[in-house]
Formats: structure tokens, sequence, C-alpha cells
């Protein structure tokens, strides 16, 4: 299989991310030669919607060795309360060597016509959920402009920030600039076998990264 190095060779721990639009992908990936430590994939998103290579993504990176992570895509005009039903449902228990909840907000959550004054409040009553049912504190993916824009209330920073920035120094969002990233994505080019894949990376060492999956 073909593959790619890291573009920073600074960050040992790395991975990709991937959801329908990558296909059976997931068949072809080796741990053995891509040294991918994780990899991540897409669930749900709103109250209805099952990424339809979920069910054979999900276990499949598990028997493959990988850490692996399922992810929401969060909708602003969608009841919190049934997205978190439609996720957790998808997705079923977590085990303790999976990555937490993560939640994908970004500027394609923001759905034309909602009352803005609600998006933090039931953004941040959807996290609380996933934390009260799981026992475990969501990631919460989003970029710097967005984040800055609707991401206001320090009490996000409560939760680890996943943040998608393709230049060459990661921008950090205001209300966690003392905490930092704990995943970055850096790329949404990375290519494996002419297939075109966002690129990840954990800002630690291998044993801050078990350490972060064994504590979130």
């Amino acid at each position: 299989m073909g593959t790619s190095q890291p573009t920073n060779n600074d960050f040992s721990v790395y991975g990709i991310d991937i959801s329908k639009y990558q296909g059976n992908e997931v068949s072809l990936l080796n741990k053995q030669t891509d040294q991918f430590t994780f990899v991540i994939c897409k669930a749900t998103e709103g109250i209805t919607y099952t990424d339809p290579d979920f069910k054979t993504n999900w276990p499949e990176i598990q028997s493959k060795g990988y850490v692996r992570g399922a992810y929401h895509f969060y909708h602003c005009d969608d009841d919190p309360t049934e997205q978190a039903a439609n996720y957790l449902g998808v997705v079923g228990n977590f085990l303790n060597t999976d990555f937490p909840p993560i939640v994908d907000f970004e500027e394609g959550s923001i759905d034309p016509g909602i009352n803005k004054t609600e998006i933090q409040p039931n953004l941040l009553q959807f996290l609380s959920l996933l934390e009260q049912k799981t026992g475990r504190k969501p990631l919460l993916y989003t970029d710097n402009n967005t984040a800055n824009t609707y991401l206001t209330n320090p009490a996000f920073a409560n939760y680890n920030l996943w943040i998608a920035d393709y230049n060459a120094t990661v921008a950090i969002p205001t209300i966690w600039k003392s905490k930092s990233w704990t995943l970055w994505q850096k790329s949404e080019s990375y290519e494996l076998d002419n297939q075109s894949n966002d690129f990840d990376v954990f800002n630690g060492d291998s044993n801050a990264f078990t350490e972060f999956i064994q504590s979130s």
C-alpha cells in the first residue's frame, strides 16, 4: 500500500479521519505500513442520518489495531436531545480504548434561519448530554473562524479541542488559548492509494496519547 509521510515529523502520533467519501478505504489500511495510531470515522449527523460506511468502519478500525473514534456532525436547527439519541444509538458503547465522543461543529453546522442566541446553550446541552450518558468528556472539532464567532462561552474550553487549520502553524481560538489543542487536522489532502484524506496529529507523544484516551 502506498503511503505518505507526516508533513511535520515533530508529531509522532497521527492518523486520519474518514467518512463515506473514502469508500472502503478502511479495508486497505495496514498499521504496520501506514503507521497510523488512530482512525476516526463519521457516525451520524443531525437527528436521523447515519454514515452508510460507519457499520463497516467502526469494527474494522478496531480489528486492525487502531485507536478508533466516531464523530457526530452537529446541526444547530436540530434538537440537542434527539441528536444525542441518534449518535449514541448508532455508536453504542464506547470502550475505554476508544476516543471519547467527538462532536463536529463547523460553518455547515450553522443552519440558515436559526436563532443565533440559542446556538451556544444548545451545543453545551448536547455536549453535557454526551458526557452524562457515556461518562466521558467529548472532544470538540471546529475551526478558528467558526469558534471565534460562535463559541465564545468559556464553558466550551472545558472540552478538548480538535482544531482544523491547514496552515503551517495552527491558530488557536480565543477561549482555548490558555489550554491549546489536543488534535490538529492539519491537511485535507493526505494521499493514500490515490484517495485524499484528512490528516490529524496529536499534541503529545505516545504516552501522552495513551493517558488522554484513558482519562477522557
